[in-house]
């Protein structure tokens, strides 16, 4: 029976496979959060959360001889998480500060609107390219955020060896399964709503809800595509969250 020399170089060539489950991997996280509610008079309400993180792991082997697990930056670390909501009752109608005196069926109008916000903003995901040969620095690759187009979201000239015939076949992996400068799109969304309530008799309501969801219709790009051997390397062909959305609905509340 021939043997490859590749195999023969493996840790266990008399295998042609080998799994192994163990318990030596780990992760840990650190974070500082802060969170600032206020109360205002006449209904007016704001709720603001920041949260600066960093989440690194040691999951996953460079390579299958490695005596340990290799550390990165972990797929789920967001290094910044920025959200804020408001809630704003309107001040018409019956006992608010304007139209409180109007007409049974005006009061029934203006009466108990609110509007509703809710933002949210996250960093985006930390990316990696495999087992690549690279002969740049890797400051290069983030492209400032005003160059950076679906068509070229980072830099694939920054030192990328990019002919498929001189990639890497049985070389040790060195290059890092992630990086914590180079991400993809991260979140930067809006969420609207408007929403009445019509007292109909004592322990009876109708309610209206207006909800936009995506209300500017901001578009969230999925990640990039890393392979350095593609034509459509560096390229985002597709997007992760949905377009704004508008629902209305009636709820009758007792």
């Amino acid at each position: 029976t021939l043997i490859s020399r590749a195999t023969l170089l493996t840790a266990y060539p008399h295998f042609s496979s080998l799994s192994t489950t163990t318990n030596e991997g780990y992760s840990w996280y650190h974070s500082l959060q802060v969170k600032a509610d206020k109360r205002f008079s006449r209904g007016y309400t704001v709720q603001v959360a920041y949260t600066w993180s960093k989440f690194m792991e040691a999951t996953g082997f460079l390579n299958d001889g490695d005596p340990v697990p290799a550390k990165c930056i972990s797929d789920q670390d967001y290094p910044h998480r920025l959200s804020l909501s408001w809630i704003w009752e309107l001040p018409f109608g019956r006992g608010r500060k304007f139209l409180a005196n109007t007409n049974r069926v005006a009061s029934v109008l203006v009466s108990g609107w609110q509007v509703q916000g809710l933002y949210a903003a996250q960093a985006g995901q930390a990316l990696g390219f495999g087992n690549v040969i690279f002969r740049g620095n890797l400051k290069d690759i983030p492209l400032p955020k005003n160059q950076r187009t679906p068509d070229r979201w980072f830099n694939i000239d920054a030192g990328f060896e990019r002919d498929s015939r001189k990639q890497l076949g049985y070389a040790a992996r060195v290059m890092s399964f992630r990086f914590n400068g180079i991400r993809g799109d991260g979140i930067n969304q809006w969420d609207m709503s408007v929403i009445k309530d019509t007292r109909l008799r004592e322990g009876m309501k109708l309610q209206f809800r207006g909800e936009f969801l995506n209300a500017l219709n901001h578009v969230l790009f999925s990640n990039p595509n890393t392979s350095v051997t593609s034509t459509a390397f560096g390229t985002i062909t597709s997007q992760k969250n949905y377009p704004r959305r508008i629902q209305l609905g009636i709820k009758l509340i007792y």
